[in-house]
């Protein structure tokens, strides 16, 4: 199975509940648990939005420690996602060789195994090309004249042009009817019309279900009154989701709506945007969601800024 089919079945299957669950009670006997049990928080909070890159980082820690064999195969889908398959091969060479030769691990074993087959593959080479040079010339069989031997057809330039452009032609003529064909069919087929009005709960329903493209096909329209906020930040959300979103885009939301609700969710993505981008405007942009305690995003954001 291809490394990266494997990390997206993995993201998709991995209990990530049951084993924040588990987490948490050893937390309840062992310090050191409970606070991998909120980092680990923090990792599926990025991974649900897509940073897969801090996510990668923020686990490493915790494949360090004594957990199940599903913590390990989460960390090399992260790194999958985040740096590719060369570098979740070198965290896989990291574990010990317990988890390595784990059951639950075999996928990605077989993922990452090279064939030793091919270990023997230059000295046949090699014996077959000194067997080529040693061999010894053999007489080349006598040729007997036959009718195909003593009439050889001959095709002259002209006639090669000739018949190229006569097959060009043909296929001009087909690509024609195709497009007078799509014609036809656009004419007689009528275009979808845009709701006139946003479904925001439809919106909110397909975000929550990551089915972003969907979502997008609703936003399309206006929005009812008194949920022109609400519009505006699922539309920068999907954006995001998509890879359509610029930073500027979060900054004319905030500028546009200062007192929003969602100014935290959106003042995250932008400084997340930021770093991604190499802007070092993001610490600044961080420090002020670290600040707007009660939030969601302020100890994340908090933890983001410490680790630097």
């Amino acid at each position: 199975m291809d490394v990266r089919t494997l990390a997206d079945r993995e993201l998709a299957e991995l209990p990530l509940i049951d084993m924040t669950e588990w987490l948490v009670r050893k937390g309840e006997h062992d310090p050191t648990f409970r606070l991998v049990a909120n980092e680990f928080g923090v990792v599926t909070t990025l991974l649900d939005h897509g940073y897969y890159i801090e996510a990668s980082e923020r686990i490493v820690p915790l494949l360090g420690m004594k957990v199940p064999a599903a913590f390990h195969r989460l960390g090399l889908a992260l790194e999958v996602k985040a740096n590719g398959k060369k570098a979740a091969k070198r965290r896989f060479r990291s574990f010990s060789p317990a988890v390595t030769g784990h059951a639950d691990l075999s996928a990605w074993r077989n993922a990452f195994k090279w064939n030793k087959s091919w270990l023997g593959l230059p000295l046949v080479v090699g014996l077959g090309l000194v067997a080529l040079i040693f061999w010894p010339d053999s007489e080349p069989p006598p040729v007997t004249p036959t009718a195909s031997n003593e009439r050889v057809e001959t095709v002259t330039e002209d006639e090669a042009l000739a018949k190229r452009l006569e097959e060009l032609e043909q296929e001009v003529a087909r690509l024609e009817e195709a497009n007078k064909a799509l014609q036809t069919e656009d004419e007689t087929t009528e275009a979808p019309e845009a709701p006139e009005v946003i479904p925001l709960g439809e919106v909110e329903t397909l975000v929550s279900d990551k089915q972003y493209e969907e979502a997008d096909a609703l936003l399309i329209g206006k929005a009812k009154a008194g949920q022109e906020q609400a519009v505006g930040f699922y539309r920068l959300l999907v954006d995001n989701k998509l890879g359509e979103a610029e930073i500027a885009d979060y900054a004319a939301y905030v500028d546009t709506y200062p007192e929003s609700g969602y100014k935290a969710d959106v003042l995250w993505m932008k400084g997340i945007a930021e770093k991604k981008a190499g802007d070092d405007t993001y610490r600044t942009t961080l420090a002020e969601v670290a600040a707007m305690d009660g939030t969601y995003w302020a100890p994340i954001a908090k933890s983001v800024l410490e680790e630097e």
